[in-house]
């Protein structure tokens, strides 16, 4: 899925990805800023998905074009939420974004395999996922299958993260997916909002985005050292192989 995307090293300069990742921490913490003083700044919706983009252009500088795919995605559905009657694009948006980095989860399980241990945290994400469905469904209205559509590819999203033989960084980043959603959802449907003058929503959101645009562009990283490593030996043995004897 994104090793075809392989090509030259130089063709990329070496300082664009930390560019890049830079810029998107210092936008994404704007963001933070402006909403924490309640600016009402111009733009407000494109300064809100800018960090993301950001993190999208960090992916394609570490040639991960799939991971950037979700990361522009998560934009789109960033952008929709804070205009009017964007509602139902933003979660559209966000949906396809978790189908996303679900399909990159599932490539990777199937090139190498799945960690038994991360049946635990799957099973705890099914209880929880069950529990706060039950309690915000009455709540939910004309959104109730939207809402609950998204539900399950966000949790079955990140019970897969568990599974991946990769960095924890990325079943971190799922979880704080969960968690950010789960907030935002209780405010939507039961005007529920702990820890509300700190923004939490908007902390775990970056925090889960960071989180999964590191841990896939590391994981992809070192699964393409790997293929060339073996392709070398293959290469190698070839050439040992056709000499004289």
């Amino acid at each position: 899925m994104e090793m075809s995307g392989d090509t030259k090293a130089g063709a990329i300069p070496g300082w664009a990805a930390p560019a890049y990742l830079a810029t998107a921490l210092l936008c994404l913490a704007g963001y933070w800023v402006i909403d924490m003083a309640g600016l009402g700044v111009p733009g407000s919706p494109i300064i809100k998905a800018s960090g993301i983009v950001m993190l999208g252009l960090f992916a394609l500088m570490r040639r991960a074009p799939v991971l950037a795919l979700a990361l522009f995605l998560s934009a789109i559905g960033d952008y929709s939420l804070e205009i009017r009657g964007g509602l139902e694009i933003g979660i559209a948006a966000f949906a396809s974004a978790h189908a996303v980095y679900l399909g990159l989860f599932i490539w990777m399980i199937r090139r190498e395999g799945w960690r038994r241990d991360g049946l635990v945290l799957a099973g705890a994400l099914a209880l929880y996922g069950a529990a706060m469905l039950s309690w915000l469904r009455p709540g939910m209205g004309d959104l109730a299958f939207a809402a609950t559509l998204y539900n399950a590819i966000i949790l079955v999203m990140a019970m897969a993260s568990g599974l991946v033989k990769g960095p924890r960084l990325l079943a971190i980043g799922a979880v704080l997916f969960v968690i950010s959603d789960s907030l935002l959802a209780a405010g939507w449907f039961k005007d529920v909002r702990p820890l509300a003058e700190i923004k939490p929503v908007w902390i775990t959101y970056a925090a889960a985005q960071i989180c999964l645009a590191l841990g896939f562009s590391t994981k992809l990283a070192e699964m393409r050292q790997t293929q060339s490593a073996g392709a070398d030996e293959v290469r190698a043995g070839a050439a040992s192989g056709s000499e004289p004897g």
